[in-house]
Formats: C-alpha cells, sequence, structure tokens
C-alpha cells in the first residue's frame, strides 16, 4: 500500500498535532509543581520549625526527615501517660496522668484510640509545656473490660503550628460495670 502525498501530510500532521498537545500538558504539569513548590517553600522558610526550614532551603528529604524525627524524638522525653488507665466504670473518671514536661519546646494533643474498632474515646484540648491533665472521661459507652488502644501524641509550635505526631500503646480497664447497670438490677 502506497502513501500518497496528502496521506502523508495528514498523518505527518496529526502526530505533530498530538506531540504539541502531550507537550503542552507536560509543560503545564511541571508549571504547576514550579508554582505550588515555590508556594511551600514560601510556607516553610516562615515556619518556627527547623525541618521545614531545611526542606525550604532543599537539603535532601533524608536529612529533612531525620531533623524531624529526632525533634519529635526528644520531645517525647518531655510527656507521658499511664500505661494502663483503670476506670471504675465507663461513666466514672479515670487517672490517666497525662502531662506535658515544661522543658518541652511544643504544646500537644492526645487522642486514645480503641484498636479493635478504631473509635476516639477520648481527645484531649491543647496541652501547654507544664501543664497536665489527671483524670479523664472516655467517650462511646464501654463495659467491663481490658481495651488496648493506641494513644496519638501531636505537637504544635507556639503558634499552633502542627510539628507532627506520635504513638505508643495504651490499655483501658474498665472494673466493673457501669453505675446505672448496676443501680437496675
Amino acid at each position: 500500500m502506497k502513501l500518497n502525498n496528502n496521506n502523508f501530510h495528514d498523518c505527518l500532521m496529526f502526530i505533530t498535532v498530538v506531540c504539541w498537545l502531550a507537550g503542552s500538558f507536560l509543560i503545564g504539569m511541571g508549571l504547576q509543581k514550579v508554582f505550588s513548590n515555590q508556594k511551600i517553600r514560601k510556607e516553610y522558610i516562615k515556619s518556627e520549625l527547623e525541618w521545614k526550614q531545611e526542606l525550604a532551603g532543599g537539603k535532601d528529604d533524608a536529612i529533612v526527615r531525620d531533623l524531624k524525627n529526632q525533634e519529635l524524638i526528644k520531645n517525647m522525653n518531655y510527656v507521658s501517660l499511664e500505661q494502663q488507665i483503670y476506670f471504675e466504670h465507663a461513666d466514672a473518671p479515670g487517672e490517666a496522668r497525662i502531662a506535658n514536661g515544661i522543658n518541652n519546646s511544643f504544646s500537644c494533643t492526645v487522642k486514645l484510640i480503641r484498636d479493635a474498632t478504631g473509635e476516639v474515646i477520648y481527645e484531649s484540648g491543647l496541652i501547654e509545656p507544664g501543664h497536665y491533665i489527671e483524670k479523664i472521661h472516655l467517650t462511646g459507652g464501654l463495659k467491663q473490660g481490658f481495651y488496648p488502644c493506641t494513644a496519638i501524641w501531636s505537637f504544635y509550635t507556639k503558634g499552633e503550628e502542627y510539628a507532627g505526631e506520635t504513638a505508643w500503646k495504651v490499655v483501658v480497664i474498665i472494673r466493673s460495670v457501669d453505675k446505672k447497670s448496676r443501680d437496675d438490677s
């Protein structure tokens, strides 16, 4: 089969248009990424967090990740929470002894999440360095028993910029049937 000049010209024109459209699309995506990165850099350069400033300055991602992890590990030394939190019944307060030490450079929040269901059964407000929460109340109406949970610590700078989070395991223990059920029997 022979291509005449018109068919060859049309085929060449079609390939040119497809290449031009694909190139325009790729250039547009690249420009969008450049502008997006510039916006992030401007935000990060103003950050209170050293690792964000380093990222804005063009440091390698692995180095920045290590800086962030080191900062979080350092500040984890200043927070505490009971590993086993006891409640007489689900409606009673339990002694969690959540503390954010005075030497911590971050404020924090704590969220207790039931491992079995993913349900949030407790969430604190912002805890400033040097403050603590002695007793907590649960949500979710738990029955008597043991509940493995994950405590999620979220850290924030003085300007309330999110700095990262870490987690550790705790157990919530409900010692007896709730007061209402005991009163009904």
